[in-house]
């Protein structure tokens, strides 16, 4: 029997399908972005199906304008590749590991990093790849703090207490919980995690404002969106739905404050198609453009 040794082969090479579906290719040389889809539901604990999430998103970018008003980003005249889906697996390991070294890899190439989850767990990969000075935003209805839920330590409910555990939540900044235990609560306090919840969204003052001062420190920032921090009557189609939240108007122009930020990386989770009615993707596929385009104009102001 004889071995084919492939020296040359990349992280992406091994781990990606070869199906791009949304790359685009302008007038630039050399893609700004790469992104990639992680179809991973196996810690889902309500609502399966995100891991339909990112063919579900491609689907809708490619049936929206992608031309930007407010930034004025065409991302038509831009190059960007869609590298595939990572290779499915039931594994909560062997897709964190995956991620964080197709992440490290991209990176190394002097790109962002934009994935289309996919549950929330996807997210600690990425985060295991970021440099310590980059700030985190993450959006979502949930903190994702417990200590183990239905008897795993990681899942899409405990990814950031590993995560801080390891690490600190100094830079971290978390907008939107409204939905956690007494424990989350108390964990959050105690690791002193930056907190922009429903009740300061709500209840005390200018939202925009409180969240540009947060991030003022942070030059480099990697964004993670939990498509729960939205109101159900926004985003029905996600896996763990809670009531209350932000307008999808709300999402966005919180978005566009990261503009001049060095967006080094985002991903966009929870989104599942079965539960839709087709507006979750419609708003994922929005996220996913300004994102680019604020990816973009970072680098490139």
């Amino acid at each position: 029997m004889k071995w084919m040794v492939f020296a040359n082969l990349s992280h992406g090479d091994l781990f990606l399908s070869t199906s791009p579906l949304i790359s685009m290719y302008g007038s630039d040389e050399k893609p700004f972005a790469k992104v990639l889809g992680i179809p991973f539901d196996s810690t889902s604990t309500y609502r399966m199906g995100s891991r339909f999430g990112p063919d579900s998103i491609r689907q809708a970018f490619a049936n929206i304008e992608i031309y930007s008003r407010g930034l004025d980003i065409d991302l038509e005249q831009l190059s960007f590749q869609d590298l595939g889906n990572l290779a499915e697996t039931g594994s909560v390991d062997v897709m964190q590991d995956s991620t964080e070294k197709i992440f490290r890899e991209i990176a190394s190439e002097g790109l962002v990093t934009g994935i289309l989850g996919g549950e929330h767990s996807i997210t600690y990969g990425s985060l295991k790849a970021l440099p310590h000075d980059v700030g985190i935003l993450i959006f979502d209805a949930h903190f994702d703090l417990r200590e183990e839920y239905a008897d795993l330590r990681m899942s899409h409910a405990t990814y950031l207490r590993r995560y801080i555990e390891e690490n600190g939540s100094d830079h971290i900044i978390h907008v939107g919980a409204r939905a956690a235990t007494k424990a989350e609560w108390g964990f959050a306090e105690e690791s002193q995690l930056k907190i922009i919840s429903d009740n300061i969204i709500n209840v005390d003052g200018d939202l925009s404002y409180v969240l540009k001062t947060s991030i003022q420190n942070f030059n480099k920032v990697y964004v993670s969106i939990d498509l729960d921090v939205l109101d159900p009557a926004y985003a029905p189609g996600v896996g763990n739905p809670e009531a209350s939240g932000l307008s999808t108007h709300e999402l966005l122009e919180l978005i566009y404050l990261l503009k001049g930020k060095d967006i080094i990386g985002f991903d966009i989770t929870e989104l599942s198609p079965s539960h839709d009615n087709g507006s979750t993707s419609i708003v994922a596929a929005k996220c996913l453009s300004e994102l680019l385009c604020l990816s973009y104009l970072g680098r490139n102001d």
